[in-house]
């Protein structure tokens, strides 16, 4: 959509400071250089002033202080355009697998069947990443799909779980549902927790707490929905094994029959559904009796991401994060054998802020489904993962170690001086460890073994493995920034 790649082209340029030229971004972006220009072009017109400027044969970089300024201040006619789509979306998401007719919704939302079959091409598109389809039959519309991919569907489109961390924020979305509702999914979540004496952390509280309130609404409505998960024997021996979590389940079903004042057992095979969401929790954490074999792959699989991080970030993890790691991993394995989706609130931050990390564990998400015969591993549950290497890169010893430096220029004192003292104003990460002249530098690389980096303001032409950064004699904001690029890339290797 082309809100999508607008957002995605001003999350690229929060990232990346500076100018980039169109051939980046659009690399980056996997369209066209065209594309990148002319939505760069539709964004501008957007906003009272520019957000993105652009220099000849430099590129194009965001004016950050507009783009704080307009943030909030998006296209009217995108959000009245999403917002129709939304709900029409939801209806269908909320009734399937039963028909909509078309008549009913263009009168709720007065609109012309011209721009209900626009629509219709938008929902579908969006609709294929919970693997669904729109289904037009005569004069009506419905969702085809299996029924636990139209409640992950209906998880994000409806309450916009992907879009938060907090139960309390959810009540927000709710707008046009029942708020007595919200009450008691909560106080059954609560249930939940307290049935088991055990706590339900983010994410996994939110999922169980949403499919809890989908169902009310669903169930009042539309009292048919597709039961397959019936037939599925691996669950039902699952929930022989763990008759307390099942026990719990059934519970919160007989409850949710009673507040609805529907006929008893009318919702049994709900138990079921909740039993996945339970089992594929972090519930599951203690219960090594759940299954042995999931434990055991889950060690595995922790060992093979470890491996595999470790060797494209060029880190060496300590055997501890294993421990971190592994309780997740068994969790993930339940729901993917289960098809039980995750969102996850946090994803588009931790793709901008730990980029290379996120990538690392993305493809290491890829190697374990190939060699564990897994199926896809998505981006929601890699994002968790990734989290799990970024808190030990965080705390890591290594990487609050200093960056050794040795200042260069033509006579050794005076512009040294200057760039020493704003080196320590402006990145505390380095230690200077002496000043010197273009003229000693064959002494100062036999006399200092430890240097990690030189700052030069004239070109060394000596042969040496230690990195150069070549600066100006005031060390501009734009030598700040290729200084600090080359800390980092010193900070990987170490």
């Amino acid at each position: 959509m082309v809100k999508d790649l607008n957002q995605s082209i001003i999350n690229y340029l929060k990232v990346n400071h500076g100018f980039n030229s169109s051939a980046k971004i659009s690399q980056e972006l996997h369209v066209s250089r065209k594309t990148i220009i002319r939505r760069i072009d539709q964004l501008n017109k957007n906003f009272p002033e520019k957000i993105i400027v652009s220099k000849r044969s430099q590129g194009f970089e965001l004016v950050y202080q507009n783009y704080l300024k307009y943030d909030h201040r998006n296209s009217t006619t995108f959000s009245q355009i999403n917002e129709r789509q939304e709900n029409i979306l939801t209806r269908l998401l909320i009734a399937s697998p039963k028909a909509v007719s078309i008549t009913d919704i263009i009168n709720s939302i007065y609109v012309s069947e011209a721009v209900i079959q626009n629509d219709e091409k938008i929902i579908a598109a969006k609709i294929r990443k919970w693997n669904l389809s729109l289904v037009r039959k005569q004069r009506f519309l419905s969702i085809k799909g299996t029924e636990k991919n139209i409640r992950n569907a209906i998880i994000e489109v409806v309450l916009h779980v992907n879009n938060t961390t907090e139960i309390s924020s959810l009540r927000n979305s709710i707008g046009k549902y029942d708020d007595q509702d919200f009450d008691f999914a909560l106080e059954q979540l609560k249930l939940a927790v307290k049935s088991l004496n055990n706590n339900l952390p983010y994410p996994y509280n939110i999922n169980f707490f949403t499919h809890i309130y989908i169902l009310l609404n669903r169930a009042r409505t539309y009292k048919s929905v597709n039961y397959s998960v019936e037939s599925k024997s691996s669950i039902k021996r699952k929930s022989r094994e763990n008759p307390e979590i099942f026990k719990i389940c059934h519970k919160i079903i007989q409850n949710i029959e009673n507040y609805l004042n529907v006929r008893p057992l009318t919702l049994e095979v709900e138990t079921y559904y909740l039993f996945e969401y339970l089992i594929s929790s972090r519930l599951g954490d203690k219960k090594s009796e759940i299954t042995s074999d999931d434990h055991r792959l889950a060690e595995q699989v922790s060992e093979k991401y470890i491996t595999s991080v470790s060797h494209f970030l060029k880190t060496n993890f300590s055997r501890y994060i294993l421990n971190d790691i592994k309780n997740h991993i068994f969790s993930m394995i339940i729901r993917l054998k289960m098809q039980v989706s995750l969102p996850n609130a946090l994803l588009n931050d931790i793709k901008l802020e730990y980029k290379p990390v996120f990538e690392a564990t993305k493809l290491a998400s890829e190697q374990v489904s190939h060699q564990f015969h897994l199926p896809t591993i998505s981006d929601n549950e890699t994002g968790f993962i990734c989290l799990y290497f970024v808190k030990y890169l965080e705390t890591q010893p290594e990487r609050n170690k200093k960056v050794r430096v040795y200042i260069i220029c033509t006579t050794g004192i005076g512009t040294s001086e200057i760039i020493s003292t704003k080196i320590r104003k402006l990145m505390p990460e380095l230690k200077v460890i002496g000043l010197g002249s273009s003229f000693e530098i064959e002494n100062i690389l036999k006399k200092y073994k430890n240097i990690d980096l030189i700052i030069s303001t004239v070109p060394i032409t000596i042969k040496t493995n230690i990195p150069v950064e070549l600066v100006s004699a005031f060390l501009t904001k734009e030598d700040e920034k290729n200084v600090r690029q080359a800390v980092l890339r010193i900070q990987k290797q170490q």
